[in-house]
């Protein structure tokens, strides 16, 4: 007779409060999509108002795609505003620049990365691993168990959901990174069994709910309700598409004071909500308070709360980007320098990830245009033993500044190029020098001739 092997594993997980789960939900936002959450918020709860911003606060500046997009601001010396709206990171590489914080061999981070690469839009995965296997190359050695193991890693990653199958797998997979109790095991019966069923009537759907979960009480099905409304059921939602902007309106003013350079929040770009007092004031001195009347309060005052954190959030990560990147505001884009999302998280004492959500849809305005909090943060090229060297979008402005400045009838070679950096303590090879050039939309030589 065979023995039974029995092993122990520990493992540790983060599981997320609503609260927090929903703090970061905001900070992710861009303000059109804000300013849209918010308005869902006061049709849903009576116990929570619109109230003015601060006087004082500046006239918000709204640059529209109606704009000319020669447009100029800030005098002689500001740039195209549509230049320096930078590119958003996009869902596929928010998802691939994480594999490097996981404890990954070479060849478990490679199947993440493919598999990651697999996704489709919404941030599924609707391809069956047999199928991914099958349109890999044989030298790969790709096998359903490794890729199951990689499947597992990935869908770790944030934002919770991602790399699901389908709605009901997304929705529980989120679920698991809350703190248990019966509400949340309330909703992953409602997600497995009767997530179809669900109509638009809120009441309607209780009352379905009574009588096929009759071992839950009304008050938990209507928690795990609430619960499901907070999921995101589509994991990339929220990030940067292909898509155009319509309208941009800056989080923030950067403004030269005597002194040096001031962040200034703009106020009006911002929703602004508070507390009812008169139904508060109802709710104090009435004796007999529902329950449902007290998770308004509650939910309305996290719901504040997550307003104030994103507003906190983006303006102490403004206040840092404008400490480190001074010379830009000063030189402009040839005064760049390296600075990296993980150093931020460490200054400001947040996780990473909340870093990448507070740039996410973030703008900042200054006398040289607007740009996304995200186009402040570039990594080093030819970093010396200490780190430091010359940001990437920094070595761009002088690779830009060096063919403008070229003799016409003979322009410089990439090899000419990357002498030319050299000559200036920037080492790099002339095949980076070629992807600069073609990032910058900068034809070769032979083609840059009259």
């Amino acid at each position: 007779m065979s023995g039974q092997n029995f092993q122990l594993k520990l493992k540790q997980t983060q599981q997320l409060s609503q609260g927090l789960q929903q703090s970061l939900r905001v900070l992710q936002m861009s303000g059109l999509e804000l300013e849209h959450e918010v308005e869902e918020w006061l049709q849903d709860n009576p116990l929570l108002e619109r109230s003015e911003a601060p006087e004082g606060s500046p006239e918000p500046e709204r640059i529209s795609a109606a704009i000319s997009k020669t447009g100029q601001v800030g005098g002689d010396d500001a740039e195209d505003i549509w230049a320096t709206i930078a590119a958003e990171e996009d869902f596929l590489s928010y998802l691939h620049n994480q594999v490097c914080e996981h404890p990954l061999s070479r060849e478990e981070a490679a199947r993440v990365h493919i598999l990651i690469d697999s996704l489709d839009e919404q941030g599924y995965l609707t391809d069956s691993l047999a199928d991914i296997i099958e349109h890999t190359p044989l030298e790969w050695m790709l096998d359903e168990e490794d890729m199951q193991e990689a499947l597992d890693r990935l869908q770790t990653f944030d934002p919770p959901g991602v790399a699901a199958a389908t709605l009901n797998e997304s929705l529980l997979l989120q679920l698991q990174r809350l703190s248990a109790s019966p509400e949340r095991r309330c909703a992953a019966k409602i997600i497995m069994q009767h997530l179809e069923e669900l109509g638009k009537s809120r009441t309607q759907n209780q009352q379905k709910l009574k009588r096929k979960l009759p071992d839950f009480e009304a008050d938990i099905i209507e928690a795990a309700l609430s619960l499901i409304a907070t999921l995101n059921p589509y994991p990339a939602y929220g990030f940067a598409t292909a898509e155009p902007t319509a309208y941009v309106q800056p989080d923030v003013w950067v403004r030269e004071y005597a002194g040096g350079w001031r962040v200034i929040g703009n106020e009006k770009a911002w929703p602004h909500v508070r507390l009812n007092h008169e139904y508060c004031a109802l709710l104090k001195e009435s004796r007999n308070v529902g329950q449902v009347w007290k998770d308004k309060l509650s939910e309305a005052r996290q719901k504040i709360d997550s307003l104030e954190h994103r507003k906190s959030t983006v303006l102490r990560l403004a206040e840092y980007i404008v400490e480190r990147q001074e010379d830009f505001f000063i030189f402009g884009e040839i005064g760049l320098t390296p600075m990296l999302l993980k150093e931020a998280a460490a200054e400001l004492g947040v996780a990473e990830s909340t870093v990448s959500r507070a740039v996410n849809h973030k703008y900042l305005a200054c006398p040289r245009g607007v740009f996304a909090l995200r186009y402040f943060f570039t990594q080093a090229v030819d970093a010396g033993e200490d780190g430091e060297g010359t940001s990437q979008s920094a070595v761009k402005a002088i690779l830009a500044q060096l063919i403008s400045d070229e003799n016409k009838q003979k322009p410089y070679s990439d090899e000419a190029l990357s002498r030319l950096l050299q000559q200036q303590g920037i080492d790099i090879a002339r095949r980076t020098v070629a992807k600069y050039r073609e990032a910058l939309n900068i034809p070769p030589a032979h083609q840059r001739k009259p």
